[in-house]
């Protein structure tokens, strides 16, 4: 049986004073200071262990270098730290996107050709097909014996008669008369030479040349010294206009009639004697006209006492005779 008093402490201990007050915490010992981080080149440290012999070393091993810090981590990290959560609430409504009437218009303008050319597409895709009717051409047909050509010829149409040489298509002078040379070339007047005949030679000239002038064919006589000129005047088929034209003449002053045969036609008679241009000299006049396709049928006569008209129709009938 023991003698030790319960509660007794074991010896070397103080015995707990359950009336003292509460002793303070322990202070915490200072933090050892961070021992210098070797470098991958320092060399490991020797030392000597007191259970070792002497000349043995106990040789410590150098830390594992510490990876090197990354500097943008680094202050992502502090800037994460120090910022404010913002509290997520509730999203704001979106606003609903209209559509202007005009965006509509053109959206239907653009899009109805397209429905409608599919639409119609799948309708005439869906129709059978529709033969076409064959090609029918006219066999030509070829005479088996070779054509005389000289034949052949002889029955095309006939060339006017005005587009050959006008010269045949004059009258003939009467027998026993004076001819008159002073006209143009052999038979031919330019429109420098009809101009000539006028006082106003110039005007004349560019009215001829204007109006489209081809060529003249020109006879001319002078008996009891009334003087007969009998020209044919031919104009390009564009100037069929400026040929008619002529025809109306002024007749002021003047007797007319027709041609005998020929209702497009005109006779003139000037009843006054009439002057030469820069003279004194008097004459009287008369004219015809007539036209067939673009050849103008021109008779003048100048005579010293008033013109027979008879003779001046008669005349006129026979020239448009050869030409008609």
């Amino acid at each position: 049986m023991s003698t030790e008093p319960t509660g007794a402490t074991e010896p070397g201990a103080a015995a707990a004073n359950p009336f003292a007050p509460p002793a303070d915490p322990p202070a915490e010992p200072p933090a050892a200071p961070p021992a210098d981080t070797p470098s991958a080149t320092t060399r490991p440290t020797e030392t000597r262990s007191p259970d070792l012999p002497a000349g043995d070393v106990l040789t410590a091993e150098a830390p594992a270098t510490a990876p090197d810090a990354d500097p943008f981590t680094d202050a992502f990290a502090v800037r994460f730290e120090n910022s404010e959560v913002i509290e997520a609430g509730a999203e704001p409504a979106r606003r609903k996107r209209k559509f202007s009437a005009n965006a509509l218009f053109l959206a239907a303008v653009l899009a109805g050709p397209v429905i409608g050319g599919v639409i119609g597409y799948g309708i005439q895709a869906a129709r059978p097909e529709t033969p076409l009717p064959k090609i029918t051409a006219v066999k030509l047909d070829y005479p088996a014996e070779r054509i005389d050509p000289g034949a052949l010829a002889a029955a095309a149409p006939k060339p006017l008669n005005i587009d050959g040489d006008l010269r045949d298509l004059l009258v003939k002078k009467p027998d026993g008369v004076q001819e008159i040379t002073d006209f143009g070339s052999n038979g031919w007047m330019d429109a420098a030479d009809i101009a000539e005949t006028f006082g106003n030679t110039k005007s004349v000239f560019q009215e001829l040349l204007l109006n489209g002038f081809r060529r003249a064919a020109v006879v001319a006589w002078e008996v009891d010294g009334t003087e007969y000129r009998v020209q044919l005047i031919q104009y390009v088929p564009e100037s069929t206009s400026t040929v008619i034209s002529d025809l109306n003449v002024s007749t002021a002053g003047s007797d007319t009639s027709k041609i005998p045969g020929n209702d497009d036609s005109q006779v003139l008679v000037k009843r006054d004697a009439q002057h030469y241009a820069k003279s004194t000299e008097q004459y009287y006049y008369g004219e015809a006209l007539a036209r067939k396709g673009t050849v103008l049928m021109h008779i003048q006569v100048y005579a010293k006492n008033p013109v027979d008209r008879a003779k001046l129709e008669d005349l006129a009938k026979r020239q448009w005779e050869r030409i008609a």
